[in-house]
């Protein structure tokens, strides 16, 4: 498929959307590709030889190498105060990453509950508009930068974030019940790792490891979610440096495009101990070869940058692909994951969400655990599994309050009162 210039309007736009299959009834018969594993796989085999094949080959043929730590890495407070009332310690931090002479700041807000008996868990996930969008707190710093523009529909005209975006996806983040449930929350903007566009490069920190030649090279060796993805690590770095966290019950989440890089973050980064998942959709949570929704032609056209270059050889191939998402889900075994997900959300496809949870059930019995144990598609607000949970939500594609109060009681359940 040919690259379009950002300006201008594919004209078989209509035509690649009407490709995308709907309806239920039609989606063809299909062979899902074999896990490298058997059940008579031991953990330790499982740990050192089938874990890295999987994560070898979901970076061979989807998200690309994630850059190493970089060669130095500064955490700056820089600022500090009582926020919600009393309620929460708000805590901003500067993560200063260099490397080969260049350097990049991220952003981190951090809320820790003021009232707590020892470490708390955490939860961390990247945000969309900006660390002031994701709450109500005024006092939480502005930092300029440029919004994802559509590439063909131009619906901003000023594509600066704005003071006005202020507390604009409070819902999606909920501190103060985070807060409340006894839990800390912390939080980057995505676009000061890596801006969501193929042009920006001078911009993300691919640069700090790659010319703009392999950037821009037909066969590059990664893509922009495996920038984010380094970004969490990052931030978990960061984390680690926090003396009032309980790192080893670390939660990092993310919706959409963020949910696909929180669960390459949580496969290849072992320090996180459940990865949450909401509407990450095709190259996500969901199975490519249940051929309903979004598929690669669509992922192709709107985000070929998200991808290493071998993607591209699959576009409108999605029946011959020879890996599926349910390798990259077994890939975070026997750590915890949760998949969530939407009735309205059509093109993000639950079902094929399910179904690819369900087909990396083995990875957790090789560790003796249940994880959804023969569970079928839940009902309306309600949940499967054990280690490995699916939720389908009413609504549509978003992550609500009504997400976060099933998500506190998992974690409570799954992770605080297991170990008590």
């Amino acid at each position: 498929m040919k690259q379009f210039p950002e300006e201008n309007l594919p004209p078989d736009i209509q035509d690649i959307a009407e490709r995308m299959n709907v309806d239920p009834q039609a989606i063809p018969p299909y062979e899902l590709p074999k896990l490298p594993f058997d059940r008579n796989t031991s953990p330790l085999e499982f740990m050192q030889q089938v874990r890295p094949e999987l994560l070898r080959l979901m970076g061979e043929y989807m998200y690309g190498e994630i850059p190493p730590r970089c060669e130095e890495l500064r955490f700056e407070v820089t600022g500090e105060k009582e926020a919600f009332g009393g309620l929460g310690i708000r805590r901003e931090i500067d993560i200063i990453c260099r490397n080969n002479g260049k350097s990049q700041t991220l952003h981190m807000l951090l809320y820790i509950p003021k009232e707590r008996k020892g470490k708390v868990p955490v939860f961390f996930g990247l945000n969309f508009k900006g660390n002031h969008a994701c709450t109500d707190d005024s006092e939480v710093t502005f930092h300029p930068f440029d919004r994802y523009p559509n590439r063909f529909l131009k619906r901003l005209t000023d594509t600066r974030a704005d003071k006005c975006d202020r507390g604009i996806q409070n819902s999606r983040w909920c501190f103060e019940e985070v807060l409340k449930a006894g839990f800390a929350s912390a939080t980057i903007n995505y676009y000061e790792i890596s801006p969501d566009r193929y042009g920006q490069f001078d911009q993300s920190v691919l640069r700090l490891f790659y010319s703009k030649e392999q950037w821009l090279a037909p066969d590059r060796k990664t893509g922009i979610i495996s920038a984010w993805a380094w970004g969490i690590s990052r931030g978990i770095d960061a984390l680690e440096s926090q003396p009032e966290l309980d790192m080893s019950k670390l939660i990092v989440h993310g919706h959409s495009r963020l949910g696909k890089t929180a669960l390459w973050a949580g496969a290849n980064d072992q320090r996180i101990t459940l990865t949450v998942s909401s509407g990450a959709g095709c190259c996500g949570a969901k199975l490519c070869h249940h051929y309903y929704g979004e598929n690669f032609e669509w992922m192709d056209l709107w985000n070929n940058h998200w991808y290493c270059g071998k993607f591209r050889e699959y576009v409108g191939r999605d029946m011959e692909y020879p890996v599926d998402q349910h390798f990259l889900l077994a890939a975070i075994a026997p750590r915890m994951v949760y998949i969530a997900d939407a009735e309205d959300d059509t093109y993000a496809d639950p079902m094929g969400e399910f179904l690819s949870l369900q087909a990396a059930q083995d990875a957790w019995k090789i560790f003796g655990m249940k994880g959804l144990n023969g569970e079928n598609f839940p009902g309306i607000r309600q949940r499967s599994g054990e280690e490995t949970a699916f939720f389908f939500n009413s609504g549509g594609h978003d992550f609500t309050p009504e997400n976060w109060r099933d998500l506190l009681a998992f974690v409570r359940e799954k992770i605080v009162k297991k170990e008590k």
